[in-house]
């Protein structure tokens, strides 16, 4: 028990911190998303297609004002706890204090901007509820930041589980007694409210110096840092949010409820690379600030092998088995989302490099270069959708923003490739092999009427199966990324 307590609890060496981060934030983003799906699942099929697209849509129309919530102070502070470890209380109480001021404009925004934005009353409705949503879950990502950079993602994961429990059993008994999208929307605010309870209660000591650490010196370093994060993650917010309220001025709810139901699988599948950025983000943060160059690149491309080992099977697999997938989890109603959600399988290919990518770009402090690549994406995005929505629907809304993140993906790719060159496309070549092998097992089987889940069970165990003949070192690039020292 001592030893499971050293190496799940405590940060004795790079090699083990990185282990117990990578475990941590696997149980909070798998065991956070599995809980949530518990919710999705039931409000899909409790509320109807329709009702369930406005809740959707007031989701989406929320998100694209969020951008105004952190403009890039969570990941500064993250890198700047890191980097500096002396002024740790200063830059917390500093950037809470400014995340304080940004959520209040963001409140006012969504409380008497949104709705103009919107041709759903329904969606108009829930816009307070919204608000609320927003201020709770920006100082719960404020915590998480803190906590990363700590490099105690034990609490990440604590606060993420039982935030998403509360959504879960609130959202539940909700839906139980009022079965539409306003009661769903106010049991997710006030779960939101206990995540950052949570979250205040264990860093009750830092935030007990919030007034006699606050340096209104560093608020310029701070903002100059975070401002080029703001304008990547105002045109990241186009690119995941417009969609809904495009679709919403041209389409009906039904038809945004069918989009939201893949769009909630693909997003689940963005777990994967998330837990390994994230995991490893503190220790290429110091490997940069040590000008280890060397070892930069060698995290980098061990981490490029497993997100694109992932990448190919999902893809494959998720294409294949997308009607009975859909069917499973939402039923007949939503099979009209299959195709939409086979056009989105291709984001994993962009979404998924672009994390780490974002990352690494971000620990070497040249977050400035990515203005162009993520504004050409966000814009590419906006036009597609005003081409493609009116004749093609949630379709045209899907080929849209593959286009997108490909542009997006393609242009941070050169960025990164010219501060370290770090990964070639020929490592890849079993594991390409391995795909299409698994993938011709998974259609044989789909089409053989096999129950959808025994198919991937089957088809991933070929997949790796096949790897492991092929005598890859897919599982032994995983492990020696938890071996840095």
């Amino acid at each position: 028990m001592n030893k499971l307590k050293s190496l799940l609890f405590q940060n004795r060496n790079i090699r083990q911190t990185v282990a117990k981060n990578v475990f941590w934030l696997s149980f909070s983003q798998i065991g956070s998303r599995l809980i949530r799906a518990i919710i999705i699942i039931y409000a899909a099929r409790a509320l109807g297609a329709a009702d369930y697209g406005i809740f959707s849509y007031a989701l989406g129309l929320a998100g694209f004002f969020t951008i105004f919530s952190d403009i890039g102070i969570s990941q500064i502070l993250t890198r700047e706890m890191v980097q500096k470890q002396g002024q740790k209380d200063r830059y917390f109480s500093t950037a809470f204090w400014i995340k304080i001021f940004i959520l209040a404009i963001t409140v006012l925004l969504i409380i008497f901007a949104a709705p103009y934005f919107s041709k759903l009353e329904a969606a108009k409705n829930l816009m307070v509820f919204i608000a609320l949503i927003v201020i709770f879950d920006g100082l719960r990502e404020f915590s998480l930041a803190s906590f990363r950079a700590f490099e105690k993602m034990e609490f990440e994961a604590l606060i993420s589980i039982l935030t998403n429990i509360a959504i879960t059993t609130f959202g539940l008994i909700a839906l139980y007694f009022a079965p539409t999208s306003k009661s769903l929307t106010l049991a997710y605010a006030f779960s939101t409210m206990i995540g950052f309870f949570v979250g205040f209660i264990i860093l009750r000591e830092h935030f007990k110096k919030i007034l006699n650490c606050f340096d209104k010196s560093l608020i310029k370093p701070i903002l100059y840092s975070a401002y080029p994060i703001a304008l990547l993650s105002f045109f990241g917010a186009f690119m995941l949010n417009t969609d809904m309220i495009m679709l919403g001025w041209w389409k009906t709810p039904k038809e945004i409820g069918y989009y939201s139901a893949g769009q909630k699988i693909i997003q689940l599948l963005y777990t994967l690379p998330a837990i390994l950025a994230t995991s490893i983000f503190p220790s290429m943060s110091r490997f940069v600030n040590n000008q280890e160059n060397e070892r930069v690149k060698n995290l980098m491309k061990k981490g490029m092998v497993i997100i694109f080992s992932i990448a190919m099977p999902v893809f494959l697999g998720g294409v294949i088995l997308a009607k009975p997938i859909i069917g499973l989890l939402y039923g007949k109603e939503y099979l009209p989302a299959t195709l939409s959600f086979q056009i989105l399988l291709f984001t994993p290919f962009f979404i998924f490099p672009q994390i780490l990518l974002g990352n690494f770009i971000l620990a070497h402090n040249r977050q400035k270069e990515l203005k162009f690549p993520v504004g050409l994406g966000a814009i590419s995005n906006i036009i597609l959708n005003v081409l493609l929505i009116p004749p093609y629907g949630i379709v045209g809304c899907s080929i849209a923003t593959v286009i997108a993140q490909f542009l997006n993906t393609s242009l941070t790719w050169r960025i990164a490739k010219k501060i370290n060159d770090f990964f070639s496309f020929r490592q890849l070549s079993k594991a390409i092999i391995a795909a299409i092998i698994m993938g011709v097992i998974a259609f044989i089987l789909n089409e053989s009427n096999i129950n959808v889940i025994i198919n991937i069970i089957i088809s991933a165990g070929i997949y790796f199966g096949t790897l492991y003949l092929l005598k890859e070192k897919i599982l032994e690039e995983i492990l020696t990324i938890l071996k840095i020292k």
